[in-house]
């Protein structure tokens, strides 16, 4: 079965392959606003209005899907036919979609974020760096988790394209999960047929 990695996001708030050309000074700092607008939004949709539209709309804005996948099968992508790079990004879209949604109102229900400032990859992406604070847990402790954006322009818009918390990168969990199923079957063939089982599997015991 897949694992639980792929409930992703539990404590992100938002997320999702190559950077393109180098983002000036400016862009940076328009990253990083489009960071903070998205939080601010989310934020007040799942108060005022959970069952909205605009929620699954504005995570499919924020969220390159085509791009963390294509990361995350870094070593396989090149290999597949278009047909099965369609219906890996149908469901790969559909689970990260749901996943998002399930855990947006445990993730943004009670805590602060702090803007500690963005840097330039070697990529050419944007590494929009936060760190969440909840207010309070069951120790009564404050608990602060670092959580850095990864984001590129597609388009002229900025989305994400990986999610780091505390150091551990979203796509590599995705990617050691793919590659583990992959290569546990005798070809690939198979492996990619196990791997699409799977995620349908899970889509319909959502």
């Amino acid at each position: 079965m897949l694992t639980g990695k792929f409930r992703i996001l539990q404590i992100l708030v938002a997320c999702g392959v190559l950077g393109y050309a180098f983002p000036a000074a400016a862009d940076g700092a328009e990253a990083e606003a489009r960071v903070r607008e998205a939080n601010d939004r989310l934020r007040e949709l799942l108060r005022d209005a959970p069952d909205s539209a605009e929620i699954g709309q504005l995570v499919d804005s924020l969220l390159d899907y085509e791009g963390l996948a294509q990361r995350a099968l870094v070593n396989h992508w090149g290999r597949l036919t278009q047909a099965q790079k369609d219906e890996f990004l149908s469901l790969f879209k559909a689970l990260v979609a749901q996943s998002y949604r399930d855990n947006l109102k445990e993730t943004l229900d009670n805590i602060a974020i702090d803007f500690l400032g963005w840097e330039q990859t070697s990529a050419g992406s944007v590494v929009v760096k936060t760190r969440v604070r909840k207010l309070q847990t069951r120790r009564n402790r404050r608990a602060e988790i670092d959580i850095h954006y990864e984001m590129h322009l597609v388009s002229g818009n900025w989305r994400m394209i990986d999610v780091t918390t505390n150091g551990v990168s979203l796509v590599q969990s995705y990617r050691d999960q793919f590659n583990n199923i992959i290569g546990q079957a005798q070809t690939f063939e198979a492996g990619w047929s196990d791997l699409i089982g799977r995620m349908r599997r899970k889509l319909e015991s959502e």
